[in-house]
């Protein structure tokens, strides 16, 4: 074979040449077809502009047309639900008026404070009569809770902040009153019986009472050692090192268990709140005894203000580097039976100067679920209660809302601790689980509910588990969540909750107004689902999923083969619409659904769906609110909002 010629140069600049111009023809049709492209991309972005901008305005004007529509939807079920409550107000006024209670009325404010005024002016002597000035003090706070409960429902705030104001007053009495009481009693503390070691010994009340009080008194400035102090009949132990007296010279000294199913620092603590109640263990000083002297008795009166003495203990002025650690104080008590208790609870007591609960000093928590008493060393003395995070039960996992019968429908919520299960009437909210023994009393009415009949707030006598018959307790939204918030299980979550969440933000008020009030509408017919798209979007929106159920069959809202059963609703604060968005698709598709638009209220949606069903008309009747459902349908809607459904799910 030859061999292949050497191109020449003139050769090597041509093919230079072409390969050149190649490349321009290539770089030029490159550039025309990226204009051509981008052309028609402005233009198609110009059409899209246009479309959207007309979109939008037709949307504004359906908007502000139905607006009138849900105008006067809202305004009828608002007076349909006023006339049906002002018959119920009627019969629980009645029922007030023939009890002949002396109690002031705490709507109106001049009566508490009348009430106020008169209790201090005249202070008890003995402790069981401030026992039973509290214990109708306590009356008056239940009044107050209850109307607390009813603005808490309604939202309104400021009648809010003045109910917890008055209750918080009313309580401070009740101390008060105990101080007074104490102060009498330590004036003439010679009087009272003491053992062989000049030791007093009292306790008034029994170990299940609301407010219950202990006192010991060592009747000598010198000889006290290590004491424990029992008080059986009020189930209080306290254990004081020797520390107690050597940081206390010069001083008999008298050491107070008070006891309360209440805690004077309910809700001061934004991120902490108590359950159990609150035990002030107050170390005192007794003053001198009485004289006798040429037929008179000489007794020296404390100046005012210092009718009772309280120690500090530490007490600063005697602290060495390592007394505190090496002389804690032992606390035990019982904890009421219907407070859910952790297998590991904190203890915590109320520091004044910050206003927040703290751990600092306590150790050795010991829990005792048989016996439910609670034991602790602390380092110093103050008032003390069981803590936990107001979020402890947040956020929620999922949950559902199924009716099971006319004008009756349950509620799912799978929490962080306990699947909650509740029922929702017209009378109210009834919890029926779990079924711990510490929820009895919340789920079930006291025997003395139960044989009166005209006893409001129960239902039909129905089996336990434990084979007896008991009625069901049933409450306003707001008075059964409070109820379970004093059991330890805090489902009426503020703002403020989603700080301590990763991932949450509360929805905007708007949103979660127009989606309660929409939703609590289709509540008998519909199943409503949570959805787990809901937590990924802006505080604007708010995503669930709705089922039709007219025979109340019971479905899965979590099983993949019902995915596309559901329909999900997007909401909006001033629109809702039907989108595509699937649970088992991510990210959320919140395309409207084909032929479908923007709405003013959910009723609309329904009404003008692009295909009406055979029953349309059937379907919208039943979806109004009435006389008959008005009721119920606000009772759906106060506890979706008191529990905040779309904000911690």
């Amino acid at each position: 074979m030859g061999r292949k010629g050497k191109k020449s140069k003139g050769q090597l600049q041509l093919e230079l040449q072409r390969a050149a111009e190649e490349q321009q023809r290539h770089e030029e049709k490159e550039r025309l077809l990226k204009l051509e492209q981008d052309t028609l991309a402005k233009h198609r972005a110009r059409l899209d502009e246009e479309l959207d901008s007309k979109e939008k305005v037709l949307e504004a004007e359906r908007l502000d047309e139905e607006s009138g529509i849900v105008a006067r939807m809202k305004g009828e079920r608002k007076q349909n639900l006023e006339y049906e409550q002002a018959k119920l107000q009627d019969r629980i006024n009645w029922q007030k008026f023939i009890s002949c209670t002396s109690r002031p009325n705490v709507a109106f404010e001049n009566e508490i404070t009348t009430y106020m005024t008169l209790v201090r002016e005249e202070p008890p002597i003995e402790i069981e009569d401030a026992l039973r000035k509290c214990r109708e003090s306590e009356e008056i706070v239940g009044d107050l809770m209850e109307l607390y409960c009813k603005a808490k429902e309604e939202g309104d705030t400021a009648r809010q902040e003045w109910c917890m104001r008055y209750i918080y007053a009313v309580r401070e009495l009740e101390v008060e009153q105990i101080d007074e009481a104490t102060a009498y009693l330590l004036q003439y503390i010679e009087k009272k019986e003491a053992n062989n070691a000049m030791q007093v010994f009292l306790q008034w009340g029994q170990q299940n009472d609301d407010i219950k009080v202990g006192f010991w008194g060592h009747l000598q400035s010198k000889g006290f050692r290590a004491k424990q102090i029992d008080h059986p009949k009020i189930q209080i132990t306290l254990d004081m090192p020797k520390s107690i007296a050597q940081q206390s010279v010069g001083h008999f000294i008298g050491v107070r268990s008070l006891y309360t199913t209440y805690d004077s620092a309910n809700g001061k603590d934004p991120s902490t709140m108590s359950v159990g109640g609150m035990i002030r263990v107050d170390l005192l000083s007794i003053p001198p005894f009485s004289k006798k002297v040429k037929g008179w008795t000489i007794r020296q009166m404390p100046s005012p203000g210092q009718e009772l003495l309280r120690l500090p203990y530490p007490n600063p002025e005697h602290q060495t580097g390592t007394a505190i650690a090496a002389q804690s104080c032992k606390i035990e008590y019982k904890v009421p039976s219907h407070v859910l208790v952790g297998r590991s609870p904190t203890i915590s007591f109320w520091d004044t100067q910050e206003e927040k609960w703290s751990t600092e000093g306590i150790a050795d928590i010991s829990w005792e679920p048989d016996s439910r008493k609670i034991s602790f060393w602390s380092a110093c003395l103050a008032a003390f209660s069981i803590t936990q995070p107001r979020h402890l039960d947040l956020p929620y996992r999922h949950w559902s809302l199924r009716p099971v019968a006319p004008l009756l429908c349950e509620l799912k919520i799978q929490a962080a601790r306990y699947e909650l299960h509740f029922l929702i009437s017209e009378d109210g909210l009834r919890l029926k689980g779990p079924d711990e023994p510490e929820l009895q009393q919340v789920m079930f009415a006291p025997p003395e509910e139960e044989n009166n009949p005209e006893a409001g707030g129960t239902g039909p006598v129905q089996p336990t588990p434990g084979g007896g018959h008991k009625a069901p307790r049933i409450r306003s939204p707001a008075t059964l969540l409070r109820e379970l918030r004093d059991c330890g299980l805090n489902l009426m979550p503020e703002d403020g909750d989603a700080e301590h969440l990763e991932g949450y933000t509360p929805k905007c008020a708007e949103t979660q107004a127009r989606a309660y009030s929409d939703l609590s509408e289709i509540a008998a017919y519909y199943d409503i689902a949570s959805s787990r798209h809901n937590k990924s979007l802006p505080k604007e929106r708010a995503l669930v999923r709705i089922r039709d159920n007219p025979l109340y069959d019971e479905f899965d809202p979590l099983d993949p083969d019902c995915d596309t059963d559901y329909t999900s609703i997007l909401f909006f604060p001033d629109k809702s619409c039907f989108v595509q968005s699937l649970e088992r698709i991510t990210p959320c598709a919140e395309t409207l659904k084909a032929g479908h638009v923007t709405h003013a209220s959910l009723y609309l949606c329904f009404a003008k769906v692009p295909e009406p069903p055979a029953n349309q008309a059937d379907l919208l009747a039943s979806l109004e609110v009435t006389c008959s459902s008005a009721r119920f349908v606000e009772s759906v809607r106060q506890t979706m909002q008191l529990m905040r459904l779309l904000c911690f799910v």
